[in-house]
């Protein structure tokens, strides 16, 4: 039973670096498509646009992950086939958060071929968690390299 509690400890812990991740996407996706409208940014439009984009990242760690992902929908920071993952990822995270013991009953079952059967899914889970948290990673770090490069491109 301890297995299960970790593992939902777990993918609390995960999806919370999985909203850090997308508060820094939506920061530089913004300071990015600045870049994008213009064919040459002034160092007046650039440091507004830090400062709101800093702002809207400060916004988002207020957030619950529901709103965070309608943040990125709205700002399109991420591709839709990546928002709708979110969205069902977030569906199972609230479940296992707020619902999995009100209706897991534990001690009608004390079968441990039961408690292994749960603890799978929640692995299975945590995986996909785990995998979506890599490809925000690799998304972010993406971003990092391409607003390094128009920011030096323009000299700031």
């Amino acid at each position: 039973m301890n297995r299960i509690y970790c593992a939902i400890g777990k993918i609390v812990e995960v999806t919370q670096n999985i909203e850090l991740e997308i508060g820094e996407i939506c920061e530089q996706s913004e300071i990015i498509k600045e870049f994008g409208r213009h064919a040459k940014i002034s160092l007046q439009d650039y440091n507004q646009v830090l400062e709101d984009s800093k702002y809207l990242r400060d916004k988002m760690e207020t957030m619950t992950f529901g709103q965070m992902i309608s943040v990125v929908y709205e700002s399109k920071s991420l591709k839709y086939d990546e928002i709708n993952e979110l969205k069902a990822l977030l569906e199972k995270r609230n479940y296992f958060t707020h619902e999995y013991f009100k209706f897991t009953h534990f001690g009608l079952n004390p079968d441990e071929s039961f408690i292994v059967e749960e603890f799978t899914a929640l692995k299975e889970y945590l995986a996909k968690l785990k995998q979506m948290l890599n490809r925000l990673v690799l998304i972010k770090n993406s971003q990092t390299e391409r607003l390094n490069y128009l920011t030096a491109k323009a000299g700031f």
